[in-house]
């Protein structure tokens, strides 16, 4: 497996494991029941359906992934780092304008410009200390 090798990696493997986490399956499945299926009750209603379609199962490089990120966020993270990375990240997920400052700073109580320069603190922080932790042999 490889590894992030600078912050600016890190940081998409870090919004790349939130959409992986939205992509797993359910902790618990729903019971499917006996029942009839919907269906439109006027014949020219037929092939008119809205149609939304799901999101992709992940894929092993993607679980890799996600389950080396959260390793370094458990073992070098404090809990204010955890909660900043992660929910920065999970707004992130899946969208082309990015990180939604305004809305997570809001959880913070604190500016959204502060909370950029939070989520930029932690994220070189959890960073440098996995680059520490990791042994010298797998880098390559």
């Amino acid at each position: 497996m490889d590894f992030p090798r600078n912050v600016e990696a890190f940081d998409d493997w870090l919004l790349e494991a939130a959409e992986t986490e939205r992509r797993l399956p359910p902790a618990i499945r729903k019971q499917k029941l006996a029942s009839w299926p919907a269906y439109q009750q006027a014949w020219a209603s037929y092939g008119y359906e809205a149609f939304t379609p799901r999101l992709a199962s992940a894929n092993s490089r993607q679980i890799d992934q996600y389950e080396y990120v959260l390793f370094c966020l458990i073992q070098h993270a404090t809990e204010r780092e955890r909660k900043i990375l992660w929910a920065c990240a999970h707004s992130g997920a899946f969208r082309h304008r990015g990180i939604q400052w305004t809305k997570i700073s809001k959880l913070f109580h604190c500016d959204r410009r502060t909370m950029k320069k939070l989520y930029i603190d932690s994220l070189i922080r959890v960073f440098y200390k996995a680059n520490k932790k990791r042994p010298k042999a797998l880098y390559s």
